[in-house]
């Protein structure tokens, strides 16, 4: 596609019909200090309480599997956040989706842009508009080219033919379930963030639970390893967009260089990234754990 995504497809607007997992989900605790995904539970659960008058939903994927990898034997970094935030990438994108959507209708449809940054179940609406399914491990999955793909949403006052869902499955394999070094993946398509890698480097401001702790290995933030695992990955190719490629000095931090970083390096290193989400104190507090 001429913008870069790698996926796109189109849903009409409903209320969401699967509304009760995501309430036991939430009643389940498996949420842990996210509280923000409490809140707006209607809007979550119905897009036309963010866009008045909407009825279709583009949703759109990004590849963000890196072209260059760090060494394993280095502190290790999930691949989404390598290069530059997908926040500003895709938002940069969708602005000009919305622009080509105006030149193609001869108008200015009323509507908004998401990516991670709305109560907006994105994965499910990514079924709904045809681009994959969702896999044991919780990923929304896109047959021949797997799961490492940010996700994006133009929600529009505009009537769009839909497209399908498509067929698909993870059929007997368990390998995300077994190898979750914590065991987060307490069954299919059921994540305990308590037990998860990158819950508790990412999004957990207090202490790593110990339980947690003994499995990070040298994860200073985030974890692949139920990407890594899954057959469907196997179709993974290199992205192709600038602003994810990594800096030779990203790909060099080594135990002793993030040792010795201080605030104005990470300022330096990770400006512009999605690192900045676990801030300088939560990174050193995560380098610290290894090993422990």
């Amino acid at each position: 596609m001429r913008l870069g995504f790698d996926a796109c497809g189109i849903a009409s607007v409903a209320s969401v019909r699967d509304a009760e997992h995501l309430r036991e989900w939430l009643d389940e605790g498996c949420a842990a200090e996210m509280h923000y995904m409490h809140n707006h539970f209607e809007k979550r659960t119905d897009p036309a309480l963010l866009v008045e008058g909407a009825k279709s939903i583009i949703v759109v994927a990004l590849n963000y599997y890196p072209s260059r990898m760090k060494d394993p034997s280095l502190p290790a970094f999930s691949y989404y956040a390598y290069g530059k935030d997908y926040h500003d990438v895709m938002k940069a994108k969708l602005r000009q989706l919305y622009a080509f959507v105006c030149e193609t209708t001869g108008r200015e449809p009323a509507g908004r842009a998401f990516t991670d940054s709305a109560p907006v179940l994105e994965r499910y609406w990514a079924v709904q508009a045809g681009l994959g399914f969702i896999g044991k491990n919780t990923q929304l999955i896109i047959p021949g080219k797997g799961s490492y793909f940010f996700l994006g949403e133009l929600i529009l006052d505009l009537e769009l033919p839909p497209d399908s869902p498509v067929k698909g499955g993870c059929g007997s394999c368990t390998r995300c379930l077994d190898q979750c070094p914590p065991g987060a993946l307490k069954r299919a398509g059921r994540l305990d963030s308590r037990l998860c890698i990158s819950y508790q480097t990412i999004e957990n401001r207090g202490e790593i639970d110990q339980r947690v702790r003994v499995s990070l290995g040298n994860r200073v933030y985030g974890c692949d390893v139920c990407q890594q695992v899954c057959p469907w990955n196997r179709f993974a190719r290199p992205n192709r967009t600038e602003e994810f490629t990594p800096s030779d000095e990203f790909l060099a931090l080594d135990r002793e260089r993030m040792e010795a970083m201080t605030e104005d390096d990470f300022r330096r290193i990770f400006r512009g990234s999605a690192v900045k989400r676990a801030g300088y104190n939560g990174l050193k507090r995560n380098l610290n754990a290894l090993g422990e």
